[in-house]
């Protein structure tokens, strides 16, 4: 289901702030690796600053259903495992 977002990404069909919306609502967190590996950087980024922003039970979206607190939090540990967000992303927050 990701992939479909993705393409529609690179078509300019959809923001890189909705795909990483819908992203997050895609994340298994027992294992967040397949879903966030296969996004663009810059996407990655996006995820990252969300999931720094995040208020559970506090957050809106115009794309849809919030991801769930485990998905975020799932999320942000692995990017910061990762390294795949570059320091500019965590210091606007």
């Amino acid at each position: 289901m990701i992939r479909s977002f993705i393409a529609m990404y690179e078509r300019g069909a959809i923001t890189a702030d909705h795909l990483a919306a819908q992203s997050l609502l895609a994340i298994d967190p027992a294992d967040p690796a397949p879903v966030l590996e296969a996004l663009p950087d810059e996407v990655v980024t996006r995820v990252f600053d969300f999931s720094l922003r995040f208020q559970t039970g506090r957050m809106s979206s115009n794309y849809g259903p919030s991801p769930a607190s485990d998905q975020v939090e799932a999320a942000r540990r692995w990017i910061e495992r990762a390294s795949k967000v570059k320091p500019a992303a965590a210091s606007k927050a």
